[in-house]
């Protein structure tokens, strides 16, 4: 077994099952793989490539239904839930978020109906709502939000509120409204214990940093950067510390130290392999296409690219799929092949549009806009400025606001 099911043998069967038990569990998968594996004695050249053609093809699902009733079998209500939550933080973690979308709907069921499982209802509420923010499905992911607020404001659970709050912080840090998102961070903070909610303020902290790079201060954003660290160091936490080594590696793309930022990038790449993190991982791989094509090493950047397409893909990340193909719009266009750039630009637009991503539009604007200039195309190169630096003064990301100026300058 590989991936999440890995840590399923290893955490979660020592945890609630007995040695008998786990040799019975065991005894299904090895089974259930047994009955699965194809005859395909009779099947056509053609049969076989179509039985072959999912490369992705994966047995979690299986896997997890099968724990899920067999734990039905042996576990009593709680304990069930329980194992169903750190199966559902598991699976988010790797990012399978149909499984933990279907696991979280599932504890919602059996919570709803027990007043005293109402918090746990609470906090399945607002996993769906990362699951669908992690997806850019903005509305929805807000309405969940929103519901698990009003339990933990009833139940008075100060860091269920502040959970809340600081993923509202980041879909509207996502969406561009960089002054709603820092008050909903430091709301989140003032009402958080120093001692006992180190975890959570390490992640506010960082989120604070994120925002401090985008406005271009990267002092700042350095400082937030290490209260986390020594934070996620203290607690061993390896999933942030391969987040904020790929934050620290987008702080150095920003201030274009691009050695650096590689090696920040590859500290969190290891970290996110050796774990299974896909959805950093799929992260990184774009940051480093992205400094690649800045650097002009083309091949590699195409690469990174094409690594991070597959997996955001496997994800539904679709912020990172519009930025992929503003990646490759700048590829493209150091390539002189003018037109597949102009069209890569463009469906990066259309998608950081439809998904409200006012930086994004910003940032491929701008590259657009450098395209117009290389082919003497210089009222469509001013159109694309002017609207990203409106886009920028939304933001109130003067390092940018500043570039495009002289850019603008440049051309009149």
């Amino acid at each position: 077994m590989t991936g999440i099911t890995q840590d399923i043998v290893k955490n979660i069967l020592s945890t609630y099952f007995d040695k008998n038990q786990i040799k019975e569990f065991k005894g299904i998968v090895v089974r259930s793989n047994k009955s699965s594996k194809r005859d395909e004695s009779k099947a056509t050249k053609s049969d076989k490539r179509q039985l072959d053609s999912n490369p992705h093809r994966k047995a979690y699902p299986l896997y997890i239904d099968l724990l899920i009733t067999f734990a039905t079998d042996k576990l009593n209500n709680y304990k069930l839930i329980e194992l169903m939550l750190y199966l559902g933080e598991t699976c988010i973690a790797h990012g399978e978020l149909e499984i933990a979308s279907q696991i979280y709907t599932r504890i919602l069921s059996k919570a709803n109906n027990e007043g005293q499982l109402k918090n746990i209802a609470a906090y399945s509420l607002l996993a769906l709502g990362d699951i669908n923010s992690r997806q850019a499905k903005w509305d929805k992911s807000i309405s969940f939000i929103n519901q698990a607020k009003k339990h933990f404001n009833r139940q008075n659970d100060l860091k269920g509120i502040a959970k809340c709050n600081n993923m509202l912080g980041t879909i509207y840090g996502d969406r561009g409204n960089i002054q709603k998102a820092k008050e909903c961070f430091e709301n989140s903070l003032s009402i958080l214990n120093p001692q006992r909610d180190i975890a959570l303020i390490g992640m506010i902290e960082t989120n604070i940093g994120i925002l401090n790079n985008i406005k271009g201060d990267y002092d700042g954003s350095l400082l937030y950067y290490q209260r986390a660290l020594i934070k996620y160091e203290q607690l061993k936490d390896a999933l942030r510390m391969s987040q904020l080594r790929h934050n620290l590696g987008m702080l150095h793309t920003q201030k274009k130290e691009y050695e650096s930022a590689l090696r920040e990038f590859d500290r969190s790449i290891t970290i996110s392999i050796k774990a299974g993190f896909l959805p950093n991982l799929a992260l990184s791989y774009l940051s480093k296409a992205y400094v690649y094509a800045k650097s002009d090493d083309l091949p590699l950047a195409s690469a990174f690219a094409d690594k991070s397409f597959e997996l955001s893909r496997k994800l539904n990340d679709r912020l990172s799929i519009a930025d992929i193909y503003k990646i490759k719009g700048i590829i493209e266009r150091k390539l002189k092949h003018y037109k597949i750039s102009e069209n890569y630009f463009l469906t990066s637009l259309r998608l950081n549009t439809e998904l409200e991503n006012i930086l994004n539009q910003a940032e491929t604007l701008f590259e657009l806009g450098e395209l117009y200039i290389e082919i003497d195309k210089k009222e469509e190169a001013k159109r694309c400025l002017k609207t990203a630096l409106k886009n920028y003064k939304k933001i109130g990301a003067d390092i940018h606001i500043k570039e495009v100026k002289e850019r603008l300058d440049d051309i009149l």
